[in-house]
């Protein structure tokens, strides 16, 4: 209540630098995030901000900007951004879940998964497996193939691109290198690896997502965007020049970036990935943290990208939509998280700032 009733007392002094906010500006961590975030202002990759912080038992969130351009509001905890590849994470969980339940094997080749319609081809008779889907080692183009199908546009860059069109690209696909080699990241590659677990589920990814994480993490406002219609509460998107975006529809790639969230369900899922816990959900989240790929570019765990600096060893995301940006970071073994939340498609470093600043 005294931390609510400072910030309502400071929003109009935090905004001399042009932005509200309800940093009460008592800490040092409040301080710092205050100073990297009018940085980040400053360069104007910012119209909205969520940040949150979880330090332990102790969690802490900040609000900066408006919800949208000139209407004074300030995003809050339970404002609704679309999250992008930070999608990735959760669908490197639900692989993990389907290996422990012995569903799928990490080494199983896609063609076990696929509808027998579709015929894949391999270069130099190396096929790809589920674990090359999510840490990027496939071989399978980023998305470029999704722009040569009918219906494709700019704001919407995926919406036409149904599991009709994704089965066609496999069919039609010819590779050109080996897969598991080498890291190249492909939305294509782990938005197929959505549709072969739920595939292989008996049910949609949307509802496989809702079963596997949503649901026992009681994460209620979090769900695949699929109107390009703005919720009573979701924030205005923004790209990198401030015009106003729709969120995407991510269609047969949801499971790549299709994902909506908030502050309040994103920390819920922080503090899953920080403390699993001892039952099969906490099993599946222990092994999405685990290396499975490593190269000159990247280091690799299902669907997690692994940074290890100063000793510490993090795992974490970010993602961008045409109006949206978001960072995840996690450090299980101190206890630790970074979650952003922003309403403009820029990358901002809000979050791998903090980070950092959590490692000193």
């Amino acid at each position: 209540m005294i931390r609510s009733l400072l910030a309502m007392l400071l929003l109009p002094a935090l905004a001399g630098f042009g932005q509200k906010s309800d940093n009460p500006m008592q800490s040092a961590l409040d301080k710092y995030v205050d100073s990297v975030v009018r940085a980040a202002y400053a360069r104007e990759e910012c119209v909205g901000l969520v940040i949150g912080v979880i330090d332990g038992n102790k969690t802490y969130t900040w609000s900066y900007g408006e919800t949208a351009l000139g209407n004074g509001q300030l995003p809050d905890k339970n404002t609704i951004f679309q999250i992008g590849s930070l999608t990735k994470t959760f669908t490197g969980i639900m692989l993990a879940a389907q290996i422990g339940r012995g569903q799928v094997k990490a080494d199983g080749l896609i063609s076990q998964y696929v509808p027998d319609s579709v015929k894949l081809k391999w270069f130099d008779d190396k096929p790809v497996t589920m674990l090359m889907l999510t840490n990027h080692t496939s071989a399978i183009p980023r998305w470029e193939p999704v722009m040569k199908y009918p219906g494709f546009n700019n704001a919407q860059p995926y919406a036409h691109f149904q599991t009709a069109q994704l089965y066609h690209f496999l069919n039609h696909y010819e590779p050109t290198e080996a897969p598991g080699r080498r890291y190249d990241y492909s939305n294509i590659a782990v938005g197929l690896l959505g549709e072969l677990l739920a595939r292989n589920a008996g049910t949609t990814y949307a509802k496989l997502l809702e079963k596997e994480i949503i649901r026992p993490l009681k994460m209620h406002d979090t769900r695949i965007t699929d109107s390009p219609e703005l919720p009573a509460r979701m924030a205005q998107g923004y790209n990198r020049g401030r015009k106003p975006e729709q969120p995407w529809i991510l269609s047969a790639l949801s499971g790549a970036g299709g994902i909506q969230s908030t502050m309040t369900d994103m920390l819920k899922y922080a503090r899953a990935n920080m403390e699993p816990g001892k039952g099969a959900f906490g099993a599946a989240v222990r092994l999405s943290h685990q290396q499975t790929f490593a190269d000159s570019n990247a280091i690799m765990a299902m669907g997690w990208h692994i940074s290890r600096v100063k000793g510490h060893t993090i795992v974490q995301h970010g993602g961008q939509t045409g109006g949206y940006n978001s960072y995840i970071g996690v450090e299980p073994a101190e206890k630790k998280a970074v979650i952003i939340l922003s309403n403009e498609a820029a990358a901002n470093q809000v979050g791998w700032h903090l980070q950092m600043y959590l490692t000193r």
